[in-house]
């Protein structure tokens, strides 16, 4: 449908290990509210990526990714809507989708190098669509490696 977000939420396995990212499109124009949502979801991954480090701590990406979904005044919309809203901002990945660590409340664990987390910030409008990013990185010695390499920003078709 024109207009619609198109949420591609993409995974792939390359030799028996997991990759995964989410993409933005749109045929058309997204309406305004959920083009600005995009924009506060990339703008939030910016902020979590300049915080990706080792002994950084996972449950501080979700504090502080909620914190500016509030200030965008999207808060009702983070993650998910109402009793479906999840309650964490990213995961590991490896050798399945869904591993430890988890970038959420009272997850002290601190990254590591060798780890690989997807950073997902999303906003759900019920009836109309979710919007939002992906991408996974790999935590180094001195900071992290993006491993997504898809263009990112909303994809007008």
């Amino acid at each position: 449908m024109r207009n619609e977000p198109i949420l591609l939420d993409i995974g792939c396995n390359v030799d028996g290990y997991v990759i995964d990212q989410t993409r933005t499109a749109v045929i058309g124009v997204l309406p305004v509210d959920m083009e600005e949502a995009y924009e506060a979801s990339e703008r939030i991954l910016q902020a979590l990526e300049s915080k990706l480090a080792p002994g950084a701590v996972c449950e501080e990406f979700y504090e502080l990714s909620v914190e500016m979904a509030e200030r965008f005044g999207l808060s009702d919309h983070f993650m998910g809507y109402g009793a479906d809203a999840v309650k964490f901002v990213g995961h590991g990945i490896g050798l399945e989708i869904d591993e430890w660590p988890v970038l959420a409340r009272k997850f002290t664990t601190r990254l590591e190098p060798g780890m690989v987390i997807a950073i997902e910030p999303k906003f759900t409008f019920p009836g109309r669509g979710v919007v939002g990013i992906e991408n996974s990185y790999l935590i180094t010695d001195t900071g992290y490696e993006k491993l997504t390499r898809s263009k990112e920003g909303l994809w007008r078709l």
